[in-house]
């Protein structure tokens, strides 16, 4: 298999962006916002399906190195989550020892955030061991991080800061969805939503409602709350992966036109495909989509100086 050769781009000397596998899709147009060197990994895949890591060509030494990385499985480039993880430390641990300034990760999506308790005997606590593996790091920017029972990134991420997309969601929904206050209102589909729904909800002055959810298993919620008797339903989330929950909160509204908006789109299961017989789906690029209406470079761009 292999993935292109690194590509070298003119830019300010002092920060240098390297577009791991997950992120090639987005990791140029960032580097160009922000005036930077861009360079993407080299993979090599041995018999035994081990990864080794190239960082193109150009001198590290004394850069500020900003590795830019979505984990996500992609049937494309026969990568899974496993391994981009291992991409990106080898490429972190490599930076470092080619005397790197400072070295970052901009991770559009980070897995492995579900698990941040134990709930059984003996049982790892994914979230803490990422946080761990990652002090390699000065800093970690995730974009909008799947939150479970934190209120705050930094409780058990003491390098990571949450960079926002609602900015980006208001802006699409002002462009696109037509409509009164009398029309249209803002839903999370659960408790955890709120904290996406009511800063968009907020920048457009417009009427929230958070549903209650009941998960009998990793496919199987139910949804229930207050009904809703607007024409114009926009369901907020951050995580759309098999899509049951959007789905489930959908049949409870009944609205006349529904927009499922989701931060970061995974699709398992061809959740995709159910969704847009239910209403319009939008998701940002953080992973590349058909659905991927929201353009999440600008907000990226901007850590970097």
């Amino acid at each position: 298999m292999f993935l292109k050769r690194g590509m070298v781009k003119r830019g300010k000397a002092k920060n240098l962006v390297i577009a791991c596998s997950g992120a090639k899709h987005i990791a140029e147009k960032i580097a160009k916002k922000s005036k930077s060197a861009y360079v993407e990994t080299v993979l090599e895949r041995f018999p035994d399906t081990e990864l080794k890591v190239r960082l193109g060509k150009k001198s590290l030494k004394g850069k500020n190195v900003y590795l830019i990385q979505s984990f996500y499985k992609s049937d494309e480039d026969e990568m899974d989550i496993n391994d981009r993880l291992m991409e990106v430390l080898f490429s972190a641990y490599t930076a470092k020892e080619l005397k790197a300034k400072k070295i970052f990760l901009i991770a559009p999506y980070l897995a492995y955030l579900r698990e941040d308790k134990r709930f059984e005997k003996n049982e790892s606590i994914n979230a803490r061991i990422l946080a761990e593996l990652f002090k390699i790091f000065n800093k970690v920017y995730v974009l909008e991080p799947h939150l479970h029972r934190f209120k705050s990134f930094t409780e058990f991420f003491p390098n990571a800061k949450k960079i926002s997309l609602s900015n980006e969601v208001a802006t699409y929904i002002q462009k696109n969805v037509k409509n009164s206050k009398r029309e249209v209102i803002l839903v999370g589909p659960d408790m955890e939503s709120e904290q996406w729904v009511k800063p968009v909800a907020k920048k457009l002055n417009a009427e929230h409602v958070i549903l209650k959810k009941t998960r009998f298993s990793s496919r199987k919620v139910k949804v229930h709350g207050k009904k809703v008797s607007k024409n114009k339903v926009i369901v907020i989330d951050d995580i759309i992966s098999t899509g049951g929950t959007m789905i489930e909160a959908g049949r409870l509204l009944r609205a006349k036109k529904i927009y499922f908006i989701g931060m970061h789109g995974l699709f398992a299961e061809g959740a995709l495909k159910k969704l847009k017989k239910k209403g319009r789906v939008v998701v940002s690029n953080s992973i590349p989509s058909k659905a991927s209406k929201l353009d999440c470079t600008g907000v990226l761009a901007e850590i970097i100086k």
